[in-house]
């Protein structure tokens, strides 16, 4: 036994080998993906190490990492993590790369302080002028396919049909996030448009998320709409048996007990520490993508630690380096698929401007009408089973102008006495002139 243990107090439980599932809602995340998706479920997680080694909430906290300041991956990591405490308290799942591309693609368009506001959002700092080329960097990693991982992320700009978007806008989008314009018809054909944008998420992310543009979400004065869609999937480089999954029972809240059906395996993994939270990284095949899953040291205090982590402290548990463990894993089966709407959360970061008329998107159109964010719609999905994880997600931004304006007709009712005049518009010469007192049936 290493000597830092030594003189540590080793658990009843831990030295008979029998310590009983450490049933707590946990955080997830898959890393590799610039933080690609990040999750809070109430669902089971078990780690006892054996052997005599140290239960892993007794584990003393990982060096912390330095932060990496101004990167668009920073930039992304930043938002995801502020975003996941704008939302629900409940079962949530969201990526913050599909989020920040798509909002990337918005910035590129937006001009004056709506472009100021969005890029504090994404954390670019006045020193990136010109971020560009780390986008491009961002998309073409996450590309990367190899044996055992599979990976696909697209972006697409479903305008109006010959709406006439500056050359140099599309242009920009195409070169550095490989997003092609596609033309719609929302004014002539807002369903078939809204199915097409549907229909090409599903076929990006492999049918994973559908209706990511619910009925009713897209209006006739729709102009654009931004689309980010990510697709993951990775075998665990050492999968679980599945008759070693066996139903077993699960705390989401004190007092409250429910059964799952949970994979054990005992194996070597990375376990990382902060002062209140431990980690523990599934690696998935191909070497540059894991699973993370995140347990409170403080039994059903999962509230706590995402109130108190820093970015800090998440990149410690995600990325610092760590030795293996010898841990005895207990992981349910699960899917979770999270659906929300981001205007109200992204407004509270520091973007409010961006959905008002007064927003200033004329990169996009050169001011010929107004542009602002009508909604930004967002859909993640993960599933995690014995032989690895898939998760899937998409983001949509809709532009839209304002409504054209149909006044009521002005009232001209004669009702009372009134003068009357016959002219010629040639000569402007009055013809007849008379004054009706008291209108007299001819």
């Amino acid at each position: 036994m290493p000597h830092h243990e030594k003189n540590r107090a080793i658990p009843s439980s831990v030295k008979n080998n029998s310590l009983a599932p450490s049933r707590r809602r946990i955080l997830a995340g898959i890393t590799g993906l610039g933080l690609g998706q990040v999750v809070r479920m109430g669902i089971p997680f078990a780690g006892a190490p054996l052997s005599g080694s140290l239960a892993l909430a007794d584990s003393p906290p990982t060096r912390k990492l330095p932060l990496k300041m101004n990167t668009p991956t920073h930039g992304l990591n930043r938002l995801g993590w502020e975003l996941f405490g704008k939302l629900s308290k409940d079962d949530l799942f969201l990526s913050p790369s599909s989020i920040g591309l798509a909002l990337a693609m918005a910035e590129q368009g937006a001009r004056g302080e709506t472009r100021d506001q969005i890029r504090k959002v994404l954390h670019l700092d006045g020193s990136q002028t010109d971020a560009d080329p780390g986008w491009r960097t961002i998309i073409d990693s996450l590309r990367a396919e190899k044996p055992g991982r599979q990976v696909s992320l697209a972006n697409r700009l479903f305008g109006q049909k010959d709406y006439g978007f500056l050359p140099e806008y599309t242009a920009r989008l195409g070169k550095w996030f490989d997003a092609p314009l596609e033309e719609v018809d929302y004014q002539n054909n807002l369903e078939k448009s809204r199915v097409r944008i549907n229909t090409w998420v599903e076929e990006q992310t492999r049918d994973m998320i559908k209706d990511l543009v619910p009925p009713g979400a897209l209006t006739p004065m729709a102009r654009l709409v931004l689309v980010n869609a990510i697709h993951f999937k990775g075998e665990w480089v050492s999968p679980f048996e599945k008759n070693s999954t066996k139903a077993q029972p699960f705390e989401p809240a004190p007092g409250k007990t429910i059964t799952v059906d949970r994979m054990n395996k005992t194996g070597t993994y990375v376990t990382r520490s902060t002062n209140e939270a431990e980690s523990l990284e599934l690696p998935c095949k191909g070497g540059d993508r894991g699973v993370h899953f995140i347990l409170p040291k403080k039994r059903h205090g999962l509230a706590a630690v995402e109130k108190n982590i820093t970015p800090e402290d998440l990149d410690t548990l995600l990325f610092a380096e760590a030795r293996p463990e010898h841990v005895k894993l207990g992981l349910p089966k699960f899917k979770l698929e999270s659906s929300q709407t981001l205007n109200g959360g992204l407004i509270s970061l520091g973007m409010p401007l961006a959905f008002v008329p007064k927003a200033d998107f004329s990169g996009m159109n050169g001011g010929k009408e107004p542009l602002f964010i009508d909604s930004v719609l967002h859909k993640a999905v993960l599933v995690v089973d014995e032989k690895g994880a898939e998760a899937a997600a998409a983001t949509a931004i809709m532009m839209r102008t304002l409504s054209v304006r149909i006044d009521p007709p002005k009232e001209f009712l004669v009702d009372q006495p009134f003068l009357v005049a016959i002219t010629d518009k040639t000569t402007k010469g009055i013809l007849f002139l008379g004054r009706v007192a008291t209108p007299k049936a001819k």
